[in-house]
């Protein structure tokens, strides 16, 4: 019997409580609609209002557990100017009550005026970079390296902002004694974008395809260009050897037509006896490509 008194007396008083008006200041999350194609939001934009309310404790319960919010209609906007909506806040309109489903009486509202700032937006493809560190065991490599999938990501956000960037970042690929294939997914470095910039996708394929690499050597003729009209030189040997790392699966597939190494008269330097030598044509497939004499001795006939 007593526990039943004390229970019905506990909620009388709270129901009491409740009963009576209470003031307080409660911060309203400002949310706008129907914002034109191609705008977004400025970060700058009124974003919260914090009012005072009055009305007994069971209205004022309900917006203190959760974050009241109004919303305003771009298109409805009191004034515009300069990509500015401004809207504006009667404290004794029923309207403004209504919005925020309250029955009370505000009593005041820290601003008279709303505005909304839109920024023209832009989306555009930037490419997507890799910092990577490599590590293959001996007589093993990649022909195609690292493949990005996709190898660009959609960006889109504020114009001014967007403009200024022209590619993004993975986060890091550090592998070691790498002899298989490989793959794995890679977040997109996000941060450091202002937060009205937005991204997809948000992460990517990243695959290598591993193959056991050994050693070929060519004998390729070298090409004298540049020659003045009228002289005429030779050269000492008339072949370089081309030496490089390929997949045994790509092997046989390089003959010494895939490669052209020249010797350009332009560069000769005054008194020298020997032109330098330049690899300007390799296959795609092969790596660590040297020549094994970087010069060779001319003589000019005439």
């Amino acid at each position: 019997m007593f526990l039943f008194f004390l229970i019905f007396t506990s909620l009388l008083w709270l129901f009491i409580q409740f009963s009576k008006n209470y003031t307080q200041e409660v911060e309203i999350e400002i949310r706008y609609i129907n914002l034109p194609e191609n705008r977004i939001l400025n970060d700058s934009s009124d974003q919260t209002l914090k009012l005072i309310l009055n009305g007994n404790g069971f209205r004022m319960m309900t917006h203190s557990w959760s974050k009241p919010r109004l919303q305003f209609d771009i298109a409805n906007a009191d004034s515009f100017e300069d990509n500015n909506y401004y809207f504006s806040i009667d404290i004794k309109d029923q309207s403004l009550r209504d919005k925020l489903d309250f029955e009370g009486r505000v009593l005041s509202a820290q601003k008279n005026t709303l505005r909304a700032k839109l920024d023209v937006t832009l989306k555009k493809k930037i490419p997507v970079r890799l910092i990577k560190e490599i590590g293959y065991v001996p007589g093993y490599g990649s022909d195609r390296g690292v493949l990005l999938l996709p190898d660009s990501i959609t960006i889109h956000g504020p114009e001014k902002i967007v403009d200024t960037i022209h590619y993004i970042y993975t986060e890091n690929l550090k592998l070691e004694d790498l002899n298989t294939d490989y793959s794995t997914s890679l977040s997109i470095k996000t941060n450091g974008l202002p937060e009205d910039v937005y991204i997809t996708p948000k992460e990517i394929e990243a695959s290598i395809v591993v193959s056991k690499f050994t050693e070929g050597s060519q004998e390729v003729p070298i090409s004298l260009i540049n020659v003045p009209e009228g002289k005429e030189i030779k050269i000492f040997p008339k072949d370089v050897i081309v030496v490089y790392r390929v997949g045994l699966d790509k092997y046989n597939e390089i003959n010494v037509r895939d490669f052209k190494v020249v010797a350009d008269y332009d560069n000769i330097a005054e008194d020298s006896s020997f032109l330098i030598l330049k690899l300007v044509d390799i296959p795609a497939s092969i790596h660590d490509v040297r020549l094994q004499d970087k010069q060779v001795q001319f003589v000019i006939l005439k």
